[in-house]
């Protein structure tokens, strides 16, 4: 039977128990508890039982739940689990904020301490090296896991917070591309490469050698 806002309004936990469902159809159910009412989908992939939660009544309206439903349905019959691509929005969501997070460090680290000219030519150095990394990948595109054996043959050993803090200037630097996922799929732009060809100079990046040569002739 379907449910209306004024069955789901008067819906409460009875005495003695913890929880209790009551169903909208098609696998729709409200989950009511003392703490809320949780709007959950029950649906079966691949011969399992599966479980897909869309959010607390009445922040996700009645409609709106149908409406997640009917989605999740759309998927199904297309032979897609709509858990996992929940699952994948969640990790591309997570790796996209970390993006930002990470740009954003790159002005809190650098802001308050003034390197010395040693330093500075050693990260501007290392960030040349990256860029060569991946001008040296297959069609110019690669991601953190396969770039940082690369750079370890060069000498550079660098965590990933590391990585992805040089990676994050260099996306701000317009040098390269990130794309957000499980792994940050690296992109080299026409300006990183440029850069590592020695047609452009970027400051905070070492001058590639071909630049050098051609200043001296």
């Amino acid at each position: 039977m379907a449910l209306s806002d004024e069955q789901i309004e008067a819906t409460k936990v009875p005495h003695g128990r913890n929880q209790f469902k009551v169903s909208d159809g098609g696998g729709l159910y409200l989950l009511v508890k003392s703490s809320g009412r949780y709007w959950k989908l029950a649906y079966r992939f691949e011969g399992k039982q599966k479980t897909l939660a869309f959010g607390v009544y009445p922040a996700v309206s009645l409609e709106e739940a149908r409406q997640k439903r009917e989605s999740a349905k759309e998927l199904l019959a297309q032979n897609i689990d709509p858990g996992e691509i929940r699952k994948q929005e969640r990790i591309e969501l997570k790796a996209a904020s970390q993006v930002q997070t990470a740009s954003t460090a790159v002005e809190v680290v650098h802001r308050p301490k003034a390197l010395n000219r040693i330093e500075q030519e050693e990260i501007e150095l290392r960030r040349l090296s990256i860029l060569q990394a991946v001008a040296a990948s297959h069609a110019f595109t690669t991601n953190e896991a396969a770039l940082q054996p690369m750079l370890e043959s060069n000498g550079y050993y660098l965590s990933f917070d590391r990585l992805r803090t040089d990676l994050a200037w260099l996306y701000e630097q317009q040098a390269i591309d990130l794309k957000a996922g499980a792994l940050w799929g690296i992109y080299l732009t026409q300006f990183g490469f440029d850069a590592v060809h020695g047609r452009m100079w970027i400051p905070g990046i070492k001058r590639a050698e071909a630049e050098v040569m051609k200043e001296k002739e």
